[in-house]
């Protein structure tokens, strides 16, 4: 450990990761299996993307390094997210049980490439500079957790396909990663329509009544729909059944790449609000013209991002 580490408390005494790197037969994906024993760690600089999925009990952390100084509730099955060549001090800020030891975390990290983070990065259209992730935590996110247990297990028992077909259950991870970087960094303007689009985009897996848009907004329900409609040309409902469609989109393709491991057509529907799989095809069908199945199939070959689906009817 280096004697210059950044983020090292004062008088902190550091405990040891215990760690286990499973082989690999992807060069660009491997697995590490952490155990850590707590109460304070150092996480030194690697030169590649570390993706770690919580498999243990939720804990809570403070984080210290360049840049960063931050508290983050690492719930079962969250996402903690290492940049490149990041050296962090983490110190666990979950309570001790009276007359008893904290449980160890256990951490399943993903250790992926610098040249899987640019494809990645180069399959959404991002300029180099772009491809870039904040240390940071990524709470409860259904497709992500499905695409995280999938990846999983694939580099525990490996992919009957082999190694390139964990890389593009990977490469699927990454870009869904990357997708809400990007949209972390565009932010909502000030406003409050931007504040409702904001809310539409966190819930796109959820009932979003009119009502408690109109209150995020501060409209009455009368002055928000007629507001929204003239700053955006669509009623809510047909922007929020167009977002979800979008939403479709990238989850199908992701599907398509992580060839059988990713979220299935189940998953789809109920991260993008629909109750059923049928309510699901048929909204969709009436969206783009085509089943989801229909529309994942005319991807063919191609490893990019498609364009999003169009409204063919108005809603």
């Amino acid at each position: 450990m280096p004697a210059n580490a950044a983020g090292r408390a004062p008088g902190a005494a550091r405990s040891s990761i215990h760690r286990e790197v499973l082989p690999s037969a992807s060069r660009h994906v491997s697995l590490s299996l952490a155990l850590i024993p707590g109460p304070a760690y150092e996480i030194e600089p690697e030169p590649f993307l570390r993706v770690s999925f919580n498999v243990g009990p939720s804990y809570s952390f403070d984080a210290s390094g360049p840049g960063t100084h931050a508290t983050f509730a690492m719930r079962h099955h969250a996402l903690m997210i290492i940049p490149p060549d990041t050296c962090v001090a983490h110190s666990t800020a979950t309570p001790r049980p009276a007359g008893r030891a904290l449980k160890p975390a256990r951490l399943a990290t993903f250790r992926i490439s610098a040249a899987l983070l640019a494809d990645s990065a180069i399959a959404l259209g991002l300029p180099p500079e772009r491809a870039r992730l904040r240390h940071q935590v990524v709470p409860g996110d259904e497709v992500l957790r499905l695409l995280s247990q999938a990846l999983y297990a694939d580099l525990r028992e490996g992919h009957p396909d082999g190694p390139r077909a964990t890389e593009r259950l990977a490469m699927a991870l990454v870009t869904r990663l990357l997708l809400r970087e990007q949209d972390h960094a565009a932010g909502p303007a000030p406003g409050g329509l931007d504040k409702a689009r904001a809310h539409i985009d966190a819930h796109l897996g959820s009932a979003l009544r009119l009502e408690d848009l109109a209150a995020v907004a501060g409209m009455s329900l009368f002055h928000f729909c007629r507001v929204f409609r003239e700053a955006t040309g669509a009623t809510p409902h047909q922007y929020i059944v167009g977002r979800r469609m979008e939403l479709a989109c990238r989850l199908l393709w992701s599907a398509r790449l992580a060839a059988g491991g990713g979220p299935s057509m189940l998953d789809i529907a109920q991260a993008c609000g629909f109750s059923s799989q049928s309510h699901f095809a048929a909204q969709f069908r009436r969206h783009t013209g085509q089943t989801p199945r229909q529309w994942q199939r005319g991807l063919g070959q191609n490893d990019s991002v498609p364009a999003p689906a169009r409204s063919r009817t108005p809603e």
